[in-house]
């Protein structure tokens, strides 16, 4: 018997046996059944696996074959395009901004018909190209995990708040604009998200496209409804963005649920006990070769282990936050292209994981109560001569290249008078030094924001 309908079989039988239920909502026959296999992976003869090329070939335009049948055009995130002899999917669709380009130059390869749209978690540089591929194709199915209904109404909960960070995390990268947080009086919507898929999963879920087995896996990491895919055939796994070339975000500057580092080491080693030949990350290209897949993506799961234990092991002895941001860092053989900092940061990482674990307070009883620690600083001020002598200081300390000290104190004199243009400017110098000497680009967006705010004051 071709092991594929082997397995499909097992499937039934474990369904019969175990009382497990089909957990997708709008799903049907011919895609196959829901369960909880003991391992989520299906074994193929020799014969049935298709060899890797071992590298990517550029086609027409901007896109990118990755494997046989497979296509990648890159962007703020990929689209990647699965063709089978039966059909075709879709994984993940980019953000808007660059959605509809992707989906031109990918629909010249689409083999009819299109199956499934599949969003390995429900960011919107992940989501921003689903009606485009959609349309009115009713039959077009969007497959995410279950988690992400919740996720989508937490992201629209919070709109305000994202779209003015958003704006100035992103301010750089994508030259936004800056956006206005929600008025005080703006009624709360708890549960107001826009559900983008036809078809929620639990754990697992899989279906037959013509040749090709495709496998998907709840493996929470960057959200809690990220997924992940598996093609047996191919050799082949998408991990969307629990992996990338960048020690990952355990904790954004937009603002995020935590993301628990742990969950992050489980998700890779799920990818990793699949031995895959090809590993297709949502940014960044693919990785080829067994090899090369155990020690890259094995190396960026063991740095987050360790800075997941080296984190706790400070909490637990007693280290303030600020200590552990500036202790933890990774030994050089961890040092990797992947594990860069680039996008995600170490002590950002430490600083989430701290919270994570044991929330905001720092056992300072100084921090127990809403008086913050402005509160003081123009008695501060006023000790140290008064606003125009802090801010002098400052600018000192920004000639010096004591740049984040000079932002502090630039804070101090600017809480006495808003429009000190002394300081203003010193804030603004030290936040376009600190943004030109940075390779990470969140960091960027945020210093480059900060010019940018400062900029607008002073031009009132």
């Amino acid at each position: 018997m071709n092991p594929h309908h082997l397995f499909a079989v097992l499937a039934v039988c474990a369904t019969l046996v175990n009382g497990c239920s089909d957990k997708a909502s709008g799903s049907n026959d011919r895609d196959g059944v829901i369960c909880d296999p003991p391992e989520y992976s299906v074994t193929v003869d020799a014969e049935n696996v298709i060899p890797s090329p071992g590298e990517i070939k550029e086609l027409d335009g901007a896109v990118l074959q990755i494997h046989e049948g497979v296509y990648m055009v890159r962007g703020f995130s990929n689209t990647f395009l699965v063709t089978s002899d039966a059909g075709s999917i879709v994984i993940d669709t980019s953000i808007s901004f660059t959605a509809g380009a992707h989906e031109q130059a990918l629909r010249p390869y689409v083999v009819e018909p299109l199956r499934y749209v599949i969003l390995t978690h429900n960011h919107p540089d992940h989501t921003g190209g689903v009606e485009a591929w959609r349309g009115d194709d009713a039959n077009v199915e969007v497959l995410a995990q279950k988690e992400a209904i919740q996720f989508a109404h937490y992201q629209r909960r919070l709109d305000g708040i994202f779209r003015n960070r958003n704006s100035a995390q992103f301010s750089l990268l994508l030259n936004l604009p800056p956006l206005p947080f929600n008025p005080a009086d703006a009624p709360v919507v708890n549960h107001g998200g826009t559900i983008l898929s036809t078809i929620q999963f639990e754990k697992f879920f899989e279906f037959r496209l013509g040749n090709l087995t495709v496998q998907v896996v709840h493996t929470p990491g960057e959200t809690p409804d990220h997924l992940s895919v598996w093609i047996p055939e191919l050799r082949m796994a998408f991990p969307g963005d629990n992996f990338y070339i960048s020690f990952p975000n355990m904790y954004t500057l937009r603002g995020t649920r935590h993301r628990p580092a742990l969950d992050y080491v489980a998700a890779l080693d799920t990818v990793l006990s699949w031995r895959p030949a090809v590993v297709a990350p949502s940014h960044g290209d693919p990785v080829y070769g067994e090899a090369a897949i155990q020690e890259r993506v094995g190396g960026y799961r063991n740095a987050i282990a360790y800075v997941h234990d080296e984190t706790v092991r400070g909490i637990n002895a007693g280290k303030d936050v600020f200590t552990l941001m500036r202790e933890v860092s990774l030994p050089p053989e961890l040092q990797t292209v992947d594990t860069n900092e680039v996008y995600g940061r170490i002590d950002w990482s430490v600083r989430g994981i701290y919270g994570g674990y044991v929330g905001w307070f720092d056992g300072n009883v100084s921090n127990m109560t809403s008086t913050p620690p402005s509160a003081v600083h123009p008695e501060i001020v006023e000790m140290a001569g008064g606003v125009d002598a802090v801010a002098e200081r400052a600018a000192e300390l920004a000639e010096d290249g004591e740049y984040e000290h000079a932002l502090h104190l630039a804070d101090m004199a600017l809480s006495v008078d808003p429009n000190h243009e002394m300081a203003l400017g010193t804030r603004a110098d030290s936040a376009a030094a600190l943004r030109d000497e940075s390779i990470n680009l969140n960091t960027q967006g945020w210093y480059h924001a900060a010019v940018r705010d400062v900029e607008a004051k002073l031009g009132e």
